[in-house]
């Protein structure tokens, strides 16, 4: 390739990600060549790829054509049970599917409009492109295209890739050359093309342009750019680099043209891309904390300064860091720099959960503009980890927490229970779901869930699984706190949302008067809370005195009891700490679900059972180490009297008395 001329190139980002913010590594890279005296074109094919190729209601309408003459072949009589009841639905219900297609636009601009911000509408318009993401991949079927991912479960080895490339009837990204690639490719003067691959989703299309592009125009420079791209990948383009380390860029370009000089600039250069076009209500924008991988942090003077300009020059009101981990020292100074400042912007941070990390910094962070906190690779002493949450969880910042895969020690089941059981602490929880090979994709994420699963089940599920996109999910905290997120939930219809605890009933019966089904239930509740021996519970739950239970949604969600004390619980009792129960109700088993954590839901109950005692005493039973019991206790006006030890328990508990009765 001469090197007398003016280079060309042409940098892509790959489908498929997400399309609610522009890519980093395409800007980057144009900031680098940026008066370098080559010329560029930045050209986000993963966008163009969905909103102009394929969910259009032109394309539709002929991806419908191809579904039916598939559906005819029987290509969907053993296919996965997303594709096999789509195929049905569209064959049972075609005006549905047509309604749908015509609304696709619609849906498109609700998502960048102020509509966004009202759960309703902002569920129909994603379940609407989702919807009809599955039914485009019915038609290139077993591929199958979702937002920010792409599956392919042929797909086991380099010999089904090569064939992938070509295949017309399972590679959805060939029309996407055709129709948007090409035209661009026709320029003479092109001599470089650098397809980004920043995700494991992206790869299959990648691949695809790049063999697409070296036989429309084998004269082209093809480049791979990615930091987790392998040797294998090396025979659909010329020379493979790495995203965050410059200096290969640097060599490629000095080799393509003598005088080209890459540029260390400091502010990605997002002016080539339709930053209007992206699917959010605001412009959220990606940046790295870490410039490079030889390099140290971004001072947090510098990353204001950035973030201003940014402001200024993009009218950006969000940044995402896509570092993997940010560093404490980065943290300390940047809460330092925020100190007495309003945040003009929101962000995030992604942290590694340790116990190194200085709390007050960390919460401080807040004024910094830090909405959300992505923890990873849980590591330290559980009480300082959940101190960490707690205090981070008080500032106002959303705490997401990922498990990783594989094996738990005892310490990472220990904190993965406190993480369940606190989701006003932890507001989400996922954990990592390992990949079955590198062709099946990157490792998936799934909400875990390991506490109170043997209970009734809740209607629907909580809305923040619907913003399943994390620059959603900071754009919804920069309008909402994380209490009211938290308590959002969507039915089970997919549309519709009500607010956990706006419509709690309560209730004060016997045992004996309670509906068939709700002494089994709440028998199930105790058991979940796991903070007492489950051998007696159904027995003292038969002959309590009283019972109370709170509703919602048709489901008990806390419960309480004031239980007649065995006697010789109270002859142990008497005998250990010289306390005489037998004239005394206890107060107990109570059991709150984690959703319903934080609502008073255990005081109303206590107070209303304490309220119905008449000229009865009552006692209730808390174990040393029951931090948030003792707490509940303290605030209910109630004070230990005596403490003994438990053999059953194996542990020392204590006697609580309403203060009140001991006045008496």
């Amino acid at each position: 390739m001469s090197n007398s001329k003016q280079t060309k190139a042409l940098l892509v980002h790959s489908p498929v990600t997400g399309l609610s913010i522009p890519p980093w590594a395409p800007a980057q890279t144009a900031m680098h060549l940026a008066g370098s005296g080559v010329c560029f074109e930045q050209y986000d094919a993963n966008l163009d790829f969905f909103l102009n190729h394929l969910l259009t209601s032109k394309r539709l309408a002929e991806l419908v054509n191809v579904i039916k003459k598939r559906a005819e072949q029987g290509t969907f009589k053993k296919a996965e049970p997303y594709a096999a009841s789509l195929a049905d639905d569209l064959a049972a219900n075609p005006d549905k599917w047509n309604r749908k297609i015509d609304n696709i636009g619609n849906s498109f601009k609700l998502l960048k409009t102020e509509a966004f911000f009202r759960p309703e509408p902002f569920l129909a318009a994603l379940k609407n492109i989702d919807d009809l993401l599955d039914l485009a991949s019915c038609a290139f079927y077993p591929s199958r295209i979702q937002r920010r991912c792409f599956t392919n479960p042929a797909i086991k080895d380099w010999p089904a890739v090569n064939a992938f490339v070509e295949d017309r009837e399972a590679n959805p990204f060939l029309f996407l050359c055709h129709d948007g690639l090409a035209t661009r490719l026709e320029s003479p003067k092109l001599d470089l093309v650098i397809l980004f691959i920043s995700a494991p989703d992206q790869l299959m299309a990648a691949l695809t342009m790049a063999h697409f592009s070296k036989k429309l125009r084998p004269d082209l420079h093809i480049a791979l750019m990615g930091d987790q791209l392998t040797a294998d990948v090396e025979q659909y383009g010329h020379t493979l680099l790495p995203e965050t380390d410059p200096k290969p860029l640097r060599h490629l370009m000095g080799a393509l043209r003598e005088s080209a000089a890459v540029e260390d600039a400091a502010v990605p250069d997002y002016r080539g891309l339709p930053l209007k076009e992206y699917l959010a209500p605001a412009l959220v924008l990606p940046l790295r904390i870490h410039a490079d991988p030889d390099s140290d942090l971004i001072p947090p003077t510098l990353f204001s300064h950035l973030s201003k300009i940014c402001q200024q020059t993009y009218n950006a009101q969000g940044f995402f860091c896509i570092d993997g981990h940010v560093k404490s020292n980065f943290i300390e100074k940047l809460a330092h720099e925020a100190t007495g400042k309003e945040p003009s912007f929101c962000m995030n941070l992604p942290c590694a959960l340790e116990e190194s990390l200085d709390r007050e910094a960390l919460t401080a962070t807040y004024q910094a503009g830090v909405k959300l906190v992505q923890w990873s690779n849980p590591a330290g002493n559980l009480k300082a980890l959940t101190q960490i949450l707690w205090d981070v969880s008080k500032a106002g910042i959303w705490n997401h927490v990922i498990m990783p895969a594989g094996a738990e020690s005892s310490s990472d089941q220990e904190l993965a229970r406190f993480m369940a059981t606190n989701p006003n602490i932890v507001h989400s929880l996922i954990r990592r779901q390992p990949s079955a090979s590198f062709f099946a994709g990157p490792d998936k994420l799934s909400p875990a869930s390991t506490v109170y699963t043997q209970v009734a089940r809740l209607p629907g599920r909580p809305f923040w699984h619907s913003l399943d996109d994390a620059v959603y999910l900071l754009l919804y905290l920069n309008r909402y706190d994380p209490k009211t997120i938290m308590r959002w939930r969507v039915r089970d219809d997919g549309l519709s949302v009500y607010s956990l605890g706006s419509n709690i009933s309560y209730h004060f019966v016997e045992p004996q008067q309670l509906p068939p089904g709700y002494l089994d239930e709440i028998c199930r509740m105790v058991e979940a809370g796991g903070s007492v021996d489950i051998t007696l519970v159904r027995y003292n739950i038969e002959r309590a005195f009283l019972i109370g239970y709170a509703l919602d949604q048709g489901v008990i969600v806390g419960n309480s009891t004031l239980k007649r004390p065995r006697k010789e619980y109270v002859d142990a009792v008497n005998q250990q700490a010289g306390l005489d129960l037998g004239n005394y109700l206890e107060r107990g088993y109570t059991s709150v679900r984690p959703e319903y954590r934080g609502m008073g839901i255990g005081a109303k109950l206590l107070e209303g059972l304490t309220a119905r005692v008449g000229d009865l005493k009552l006692f209730s039973v808390i174990s040393a180490d029951n931090v948030a019991a003792r707490k509940m206790a303290l605030r209910n006006q109630t004070q230990q009297v005596a403490s003994f030890y438990s053999s059953r328990l194996d542990k020392e508990v204590g006697v609580w008395i309403p203060v009140w009765m001991l006045k008496d």
